[in-house]
C-alpha cells in the first residue's frame, strides 16, 4: 500500500501546493470586484469623451458582455488565474493537481452565479469554510479547488545525499518504496513552505505514524520533520550503498585468466 493513501491532504491536492485560505480567496474575489466596478465606471466615462453614442449593441458588447466574462476569460486565459487570483498568488486546480479543462473552467464559472451572486457570496464562503475539500458549489461540480503555489528552490526536490560516515538510523528505511520517498519529500517540502501551517503539521505527524506503521517500529521520540528527514537520508544512503555494491561486484577481475 503507498504511503500517499495515509498521510493524504485534507484538501485531496498535491502536498507541494498550499490550499488557499477562505480570506485569500475573500480577499481575490473583492479585488477582482473593484476591477469590475472601476470598469462599470469608467467605460462610460471613456464613451462620452470619444464622442460614441452608447447604443444598446455598444452597451451590450463594452460595458456588460466583458464584466459577464470576466473570471472564465481570466481562467482559461490565465490558467486558473484572474487578476485577484494573481495578486495573492492563488489559482483553480482539479483537486488531483492537475489543469482544469474547459469545460470545468466553465462548470465552475456558471455556478458561480448562484454561490456568489446570487447570494452575495454567504453560499461560497459556507461551502469553503465547511467542506472537506474547501470548495465552493462550482467547485463541488466541477471537481476542482483553489491553492496557493510558492517557489520551490531545486534543493528542496533533489533526494538529499549522505554524507561522508553516515551513520544509519533506521535501516528498516531500506524498505520503503519510491512512491513512499517521493511523499516524504513532499510532505517535507509542505512543511518548510508553511512550517506554521496547523495542516503542514498535522500532516507531517501523520506521516511519521504512517511511517512507523509501514516499518514496525515502536514510536520514535523525535520530531516529525527530524524523524522523516532522517528516514529519507537513511533510504538514500541505503539504495546508493546497494548500487555501489552491485557495481562494484560487476567489475572485471584484471587477474582473471582468460
Amino acid at each position: 500500500m503507498d504511503l500517499s493513501l495515509d498521510i493524504r491532504t485534507a484538501q485531496n491536492v498535491p502536498l507541494a501546493l498550499e490550499p488557499a485560505s477562505l480570506g485569500q480567496r475573500i480577499l481575490a474575489t473583492l479585488a477582482d470586484g473593484v476591477i469590475v466596478i472601476a470598469w462599470w465606471i469608467l467605460v462610460p466615462v471613456v464613451l462620452a469623451a470619444l464622442g460614441v453614442d452608447p447604443g444598446t449593441a455598444v452597451i451590450v458588447v463594452v460595458y456588460v458582455l466583458p464584466p459577464f466574462l470576466y473570471h472564465l476569460a481570466f481562467e482559461v486565459l490565465l490558467e486558473g488565474r484572474t487578476p485577484g487570483k494573481l495578486l495573492l498568488k492563488t489559482q483553480v486546480a482539479r483537486v488531483d493537481g492537475a489543469q482544469p479543462t474547459l469545460g470545468q473552467y466553465l462548470l465552475r464559472w456558471l455556478l458561480r452565479f448562484i454561490d456568489v451572486t446570487a447570494s452575495s457570496g454567504v453560499v461560497a464562503v459556507a461551502t469553503v469554510a465547511l467542506t472537506q475539500k474547501s470548495q465552493r458549489l462550482g467547485d463541488l461540480a466541477a471537481g476542482t479547488t483553489v491553492v496557493r503555489r510558492r517557489r520551490v528552490r531545486l534543493e528542496e526536490v533533489l533526494y538529499p545525499r549522505a554524507p561522508e560516515g553516515h551513520v544509519v538510523e533506521f535501516p528498516e528505511a531500506e524498505r520503503l518504496s519510491d512512491a513512499d520517498v517521493r511523499t516524504l519529500r513532499a510532505v517535507l517540502v509542505r512543511l518548510r513552505l508553511s512550517s506554521r501551517d496547523a495542516r503542514a503539521v498535522a500532516l507531517a505527524r501523520r506521516a511519521k505514524a504512517a511511517v512507523e506503521r509501514r516499518l514496525g517500529l515502536e514510536p520514535v521520540r523525535m520530531p516529525p520533520e527530524a524523524f522523516l528527514k532522517a528516514v529519507v537520508r537513511d533510504h538514500v544512503f541505503l539504495l546508493d550503498r546497494l548500487a555501489g555494491g552491485a557495481v562494484e561486484a560487476q567489475e572485471p577481475d584484471d587477474d582473471r585468466v582468460a
